[in-house]
Order: structure tokens, then sequence, then C-alpha cells
């Protein structure tokens, strides 16, 4: 019993260095709001699709958007529109998203946000379009410039690998949309 209780302890104690020195050395952090449909309030909607309000983030407004069996982001700040445009960056294919957003901000400081990192499912194999893949689409925040800046594909430590692109430089360049334009 000593031998269990003493294992128990010594893991605690592991644990909790690993927590203090994430904690630590980490300089963001992140929170998380919801996209589910049940949370958010309809703004318009028809047969060729929807436009969803969805909870806010220290002043960043969130629409999901939703027509031909694709869905996306627009983002909203200071009465300007940010359109992530995630099937024409991300994937054309018929799409969902997950049911709550990332946001990475700076430890402390919610209103210091570096971007978003929200998961996004699509149905990229036309043969079989039943198979999907699971990407998480990272976008940044900053002062002058809100946009797409990765995909990363489904794998293990994919959370882990979303973060690190947000948390790793301020410059990202947009990623460009399949017609080579700038978003």
């Amino acid at each position: 019993m000593k031998k269990i209780i003493t294992f128990a302890i010594v893991l605690l104690l592991n644990c909790s260095i690993l927590y203090a020195e994430e904690t630590i050395l980490s300089k963001n952090t992140s929170s998380y709001t919801s996209i589910d449909q049940k949370d958010c309030v309809t703004l318009d909607s028809d047969n060729m699709g929807s436009i969803q309000e969805c909870e806010s983030f220290t002043g960043i407004g969130v629409k999901v958007i939703e027509g031909d069996i694709r869905q996306s982001i627009i983002l909203t700040r200071n009465e300007k529109e940010y359109d992530l445009a995630f099937w024409s960056t991300v994937s054309s294919a018929f799409s969902s998203l997950g049911l709550k957003i990332e946001w990475r901000h700076e430890l402390g400081k919610p209103e210091k946000v570096k971007g978003m990192i929200v998961r996004f499912e699509a149905s990229d194999d036309y043969e079989n379009l039943d198979k999907v893949s699971s990407y998480l689409v990272v976008s940044k925040i900053t002062k002058d410039e809100v946009c797409v800046v990765a995909k990363v594909l489904p794998q293990k430590n994919q959370n882990e690998m979303a973060r690190k692109i947000l948390d790793s430089t301020d410059i990202l360049p947009c990623l460009k949309n399949f017609e080579g334009t700038k978003r």
C-alpha cells in the first residue's frame, strides 16, 4: 500500500511540475467560445444557406456562414468584416465546422488575441464523400490583418501543432485562395 501511495504522490508531483513549467514557459494560453448552432442566433436563412451570429470574444464578433453544404467564418471587429473564406483557402469540398473556437492570446490578457483555431471537416475525397478529413484551420488576428495562415492536416499532436504556429511569430503570411489572389 505504501508503494501505491508513494507512486501516486510522485506522479502527482511530476504532473504539477510539468504544468507549472508549461505555464511559466508559455507566454500564451487559450480560451474557448461556442459555435454550436444551438448557441448561435440565426440572422438570415433560406434554402441556399444561413448566417448565424455566435458568441464573440473580447470585441471580436463571430458569424458562421453556410452555403451549398459548406461552412466558413466571418470575424468582425470595429465594424469591419473579415471573411476567412475557408472554401477558397482551405478546401472547396463539402464541409462543416467543429463546435468551438480556440482563441490564442497572451497569458492573463485575453484582449491581446494572437489568433483562432477551429476544426474544419471536409469531404476531400470526391470518389468517397463519406470519407472526411478533420483539419485545424489557424487564423491570425493582428491590429491590421485577419486571415487564414495554416491548415494543419490530421495527425498526432494536431492541436499542439496549431498552437505552435500561432505562438511562433506574428508575421505569418496569409494563405492565398485557390484562384491565386490574396485574401
